[in-house]
């Protein structure tokens, strides 16, 4: 039996959280070690009762701090392959980067997304402030005077503030009326698991091709995570193929760039898209992770900006409580997307021109991997690129700081 019974009862906390992937985990997380009652409502199965997460996420050395400052490291590490090095290829060069050039011993770790979603989920069941509901679909997000209201079956969850950490689709913002811009790609990434035929040595490579990025990004046991990004039929007819079909496949549109690579895991599509919420809070309500943006793969920071969301909202949420703020309070909550929304932006801006640049006709491409390959022979640039890609620059939260 996978999903739980629901009892008809209301129940009262601090802060209800819907949504129980990886950003909604880790708030909940955050909050309960500072004192915060939470409920977290999921859709979802427990990690390991239902399909797997066959993801894998790029997790920031200065993300990683997070799951450090929370005590789960020592969990995580098994499962998580460091990222020592980062190239990316263009036609006329490219530029590349190592651990070294921003003094810390990783620019990252890959980690597969079911290993990561179970330390995170055995984590929280074992917070005593934390009250854990899956298979829990919300039926109605309501936003009060004075509370929020879940309607999550049969129970009522009532609450200081509501956080939606649901995804692009979420609920929560469609209830609280927080309108999200963007657009959709006539693309989609293919992401599938690799054995590769010779070791990665801890390097995530990229190269851009004609019609997008493909990525192959470390995992253990010398293994990777591929993400090739084709026009969405494309994507949808190479995840259709036969093993050895897409292998082939694979091997014609890659060349050298990953020998001998042969499939290890499910072929998965994802819809690529560019969407910002207009503001990440709102009176009883803030949010997270997809919920508040979704923006192209191509540098891995999805994951990244929503454990940043993390860190800057349990900052703020500290402070409003500290010198006796309602939480829930529209103006307690302001600072969260005056701190966050402009990385976001930023970032969303940034994955857009690269997108763009690479997928435009030759002379455009040319002149973008010509300015790429110069910036690879200055190492400031280089800097600046390993400590933007391991998401230690700014304004950082208190879990993200140097210990």
């Amino acid at each position: 039996m996978l999903c739980m019974t629901i009892p008809a009862e209301t129940h009262r906390c601090d802060v209800a959280i819907a949504g129980g992937g990886p950003v909604g985990l880790t708030l909940a997380l955050a909050l309960a070690r500072r004192g915060f009652d939470v409920a977290l409502a999921d859709a979802g199965a427990p990690p390991g009762e239902g399909s797997a997460d066959s993801r894998a996420y790029f997790i920031a050395y200065g993300c990683w701090r997070i799951f450090r400052a929370l005590g789960l490291e020592e969990q995580l590490l098994p499962h998580a392959e460091p990222v020592l090095q980062v190239e990316a290829e263009g036609r006329l060069g490219g530029i590349s980067f190592i651990a070294e050039e921003c003094a810390e011993p990783a620019l990252g770790f890959m980690i597969e997304g079911s290993a990561l979603s179970a330390v995170l989920y055995a984590a929280a069941k074992g917070e005593a402030k934390i009250r854990l509901l899956s298979c829990a679909r919300i039926d109605k997000a309501t936003f009060g005077p004075a509370k929020a209201q879940l309607a999550v079956g049969d129970l009522l969850i009532e609450a200081r503030l509501v956080v939606g950490c649901d995804g692009a689709k979420s609920q929560v913002r469609a209830a609280a009326g927080l309108r999200f811009e963007g657009h959709d790609y006539d693309a989609a990434a293919l992401s599938t698991t690799l054995k590769l035929g010779k070791p990665h040595n801890g390097a995530a490579r990229q190269i851009f091709l004609p019609r997008g990025p493909m990525a192959v990004l470390p995992l253990t046991d010398n293994r990777a995570n591929l993400i090739w990004t084709e026009r969405a039929g494309v994507a949808g007819a190479l995840a259709g193929l036969s093993d050895d079909e897409f292998e082939r496949e694979l091997a014609k549109a890659a060349g050298d760039f990953i020998p001998r690579a042969k499939l290890a895991g499910a072929r998965h599509v994802f819809p690529l898209r560019l969407k910002v919420a207009e503001r990440f809070d709102g009176h009883r309500v803030a949010l997270a992770g997809d919920a508040a943006h979704v923006i192209h793969p191509l540098a891995g920071q999805g994951l990244n900006l929503g454990l940043k969301d993390v860190a800057a909202l349990a900052d703020v949420i500290g402070e409003a409580e500290r010198v006796g703020l309602d939480i829930g309070a529209a103006s307690a909550l302001a600072p969260y997307t005056a701190w966050r929304r402009g990385d976001v932006a930023a970032t969303a801006g940034a994955m857009e021109g690269f997108a763009r640049a690479f997928t435009a006709p030759l002379p455009v491409r040319l002149v973008a991997g010509a300015a790429m390959a110069a910036a690879g022979t200055v190492p400031g640039a280089r800097r600046l690129f390993a400590k933007e890609a391991g998401g230690d620059l700014g304004d950082v939260p208190s879990l993200m700081s140097r210990v």
